[in-house]
């Protein structure tokens, strides 16, 4: 079963994923959380374990510019790839306390088959 500490929240925002083997990756955030997201992209070439980050403008209310997130590969789907937060600064932080709350959390059965680090 799995444990989250986070309540996943669906959203919908283009990313851009650098990755220093396969370079600049293209997706949408469809879940977020504090502790990570998950992205569909047209790839899933992204091995496990691979550190990542990702850049992403949660709104302009919430933030005037892009967040900019660190984090590792945990796992893979055929749609995409799920990436779990290293630290976070402050900024960030607070721009996710300011947005999350007002997004819809994902639904149980929405979940992707994840294939786990």
């Amino acid at each position: 079963m799995e444990q989250r500490q986070h309540e996943r929240k669906a959203v919908a925002m283009d990313a851009v994923i650098a990755c220093t083997r396969f370079g600049l990756i293209r997706g949408e955030i469809v879940d977020l959380c504090h502790g990570g997201l998950y992205i569909r992209a047209e790839t899933s070439i992204v091995p496990l374990g691979s550190e990542v980050s990702v850049t992403f403008q949660p709104g302009t209310d919430i933030c005037r510019s892009c967040l900019t997130l660190k984090g590792r590969v945990t796992h893979q789907s055929l749609q995409g790839f799920g990436v779990a937060f290293g630290e976070m600064d402050s900024p960030c932080r607070q721009a996710l306390d300011d947005f999350l709350p007002g997004m819809p959390a994902v639904p149980p059965r929405a979940m992707p088959a994840l294939r786990a680090l």
